[in-house]
């Protein structure tokens, strides 16, 4: 018998709360909507685009990843190097990487490419457009 004074369930507060916490935590920046999108990427971090739209990141520390799954473009620049770009949107996905030590896998259906690197960077081309990585391995 309740005594109306007793709470069931965490209150909406700290339900947001905890849902904050858990996406800050996990140091991904995940879209999942339509629109466009730019952002910063912190270093050795993810950042998904999967999107009816463009994406556009920036990772100035290097180590990141970006994982570009949409129906728009991406276009990811990697100041910090050794980043990783996955590209299987059905648009184009373009990267830059001038700090060195990129990798590229486009398995997209848009053209890809990876440019302003002058070392140590590789791509994989499975793509049905155009690829290219002038210093490419």
């Amino acid at each position: 018998m309740s005594t109306g004074s007793e709470r069931r369930g965490a209150t909406p507060g700290l339900l947001a709360a905890g849902l904050l916490a858990a996406a800050l935590g996990t140091g991904c920046i995940d879209t999942s909507r339509i629109g466009n999108v730019i952002a910063t990427c912190p270093a050795g971090t993810a950042c998904d685009c999967n999107i009816i739209g463009n994406c556009t990141y920036d990772c100035p520390g290097g180590g990141c990843t970006l994982r570009c799954q949409g129906t728009g473009n991406c276009f990811f620049s990697c100041a910090g190097g050794g980043c990783e770009m996955e590209c299987q949107n059905t648009g184009n996905c373009i990267n830059t990487c001038s700090g060195n030590g990129c990798a590229m896998t486009c398995t997209s259906t848009g053209n890809c490419s990876l440019s302003d690197c002058t070392s140590g960077c590789t791509s994989l081309c499975q793509n049905l457009g155009t690829c290219t990585c002038s210093v490419c391995q």
